[in-house]
């Protein structure tokens, strides 16, 4: 629902240089070409969660290349291909906080809770940080999704202390105070969540959230 998956960006534009693999002329893949792809992408997936991304991309790409139809083999390679190169990135300079906090965001597209932690926290540790707010806002969800709700509170309180502005940063406080029963304070994070942009996804997730905890619009 709305912006609970999220991780919040400012100003990234990451180029990636990816091998874009054509389709067959007619469109069409035949059913043993698509039980192999899918086969592929399975075994991608379990080098994903073993944390071998080299591997993982090979198979990424041969699912691509035999079933050039389906996207979320496209999307995943995309995915895996920016974790490998911004892991590079980190071991080539690691003080630079842009990295480590795009790093972090990239782990937390692909649900790597923990792993996105320590990369928002080597990116907090940084001198050269200019935007600890959203580094904080993204480890707060970090911390919602692995259930370690006092760290996450505390982590998005200090985001919305940076920039009382931060939208995601009050939703996201209110899923963790929803998640803790505290349902007078989520109210509160969700109304000014609302408040702030009533308009955009945040908004709407934060009026279906207050619905739910019996609060109309």
């Amino acid at each position: 629902m709305g912006g609970e998956n999220v991780s919040t960006r400012r100003g990234v534009a990451l180029a990636l240089s990816l091998l874009v693999l054509p389709a067959c002329a007619s469109g069409r893949v035949s059913d043993t070409d698509r039980f192999r792809a899918q086969a592929a992408y399975e075994r991608a997936l379990g080098h994903v969660r073993e944390r071998q991304p080299s591997p993982a991309l090979g198979a990424l790409k041969e699912a691509v290349s035999v079933d050039p139809t389906v996207a979320v083999y496209r999307d995943t390679l995309g995915l895996v291909y920016l974790i490998e190169q911004l892991r590079k990135a980190v071991e080539l300079d690691p003080k630079d906080a842009d990295a480590h906090f795009h790093l972090g965001t990239a782990y937390s597209e692909s649900g790597r809770w923990e792993d996105a932690v320590g990369s928002y926290r080597r990116a907090l540790a940084q001198p050269t940080l200019v935007i600890p707010d959203l580094v904080h806002q993204n480890m707060g969800l970090a911390l919602y999704h692995l259930k370690r709700y006092p760290e996450a509170e505390s982590s998005l309180r200090f985001a919305v202390t940076l920039d009382p502005k931060l939208q995601a940063g009050y939703y996201n406080l209110g899923l963790v105070l929803m998640a803790e029963n505290r349902s007078q304070e989520a109210r509160a994070a969700f109304r000014q969540a609302r408040e702030l942009a009533p308009e955009t996804p945040f908004g709407q997730a934060a009026l279906e959230r207050l619905k739910i905890l019996g609060e109309g619009g």
